[in-house]
């Protein structure tokens, strides 16, 4: 019996993604939940799965933290990330982490379909945009580095959040973590940026084509 770990800290989101799959996969896989990225780590560490689905998007340890060390502890498990954000924000530094597939949660249930059954025959998921993403993306790294590319995963994902409308408290409260937490990020993330204020992040984000 094949096993596929579902990481999501909501439980709606895992019993409907499970209930999906149960349609779109043959009769031989089974499923196992968890709610936080330490309790996916721990049962990657004791169980034997075929897959992880992992959310990007955990309180506590982000999932690209997750996922490097679940990548420590099973170097060839094959790890989907799950994301309710666009491809542009986070794909390619899923990629780079060592994911082996990268599905929005509003795609079509064909796209998680096609995803798993390309991983688990040891290939990686990549889409058009993704290919060309990751193609700008090592032009980048060849030429001169965006200063955007200095923040670390949890500093991207607070100024996705924050250019997306939320507040200090909302981001807080969604994370999981102290507003103090929040507003140390805030204050990295204008040193790496050289900028001054929360507007010329903003300004920085969309000149950069990083708000989509």
């Amino acid at each position: 019996m094949k096993k596929i770990l579902v990481v999501d800290d909501h439980t709606i989101v895992r019993e409907g993604i499970i209930r999906l799959l149960r349609e779109l996969l043959e009769p031989s896989f089974d499923f196992d939940e968890a709610s936080n990225g330490q309790q996916a780590i721990d049962m990657v560490s004791k169980g034997d799965y075929s897959l992880v689905l992992l959310d990007i998007s955990l309180p506590g340890r982000d999932g690209l933290d997750v996922l490097r060390q679940l990548r420590q502890i099973h170097p060839k498990i094959p790890v989907i990330m799950l994301s309710m954000h666009p491809d542009e924000q986070y794909a390619v530094r899923a990629f780079q982490a060592g994911a082996s597939g990268y599905v929005t949660k509003g795609s079509a249930s064909d796209d998680l379909q096609g995803a798993i059954e390309k991983v688990l025959h040891g290939g990686r998921y990549v889409s058009a945009l993704q290919a060309e993403l990751l193609a700008e993306a090592v032009g980048e790294d060849h030429g001169n580095a965006s200063l955007h590319k200095l923040l670390s995963d949890r500093e991207h994902q607070f100024v996705c959040m924050m250019t997306s409308g939320m507040t200090m408290t909302e981001i807080a409260g969604a994370l999981s973590l102290s507003t103090k937490t929040i507003s140390t990020y805030r204050t990295r993330v204008l040193e790496k940026l050289h900028l001054r204020t929360n507007a010329d992040i903003i300004s920085y984000w969309i000149t950069h084509n990083l708000s989509k």
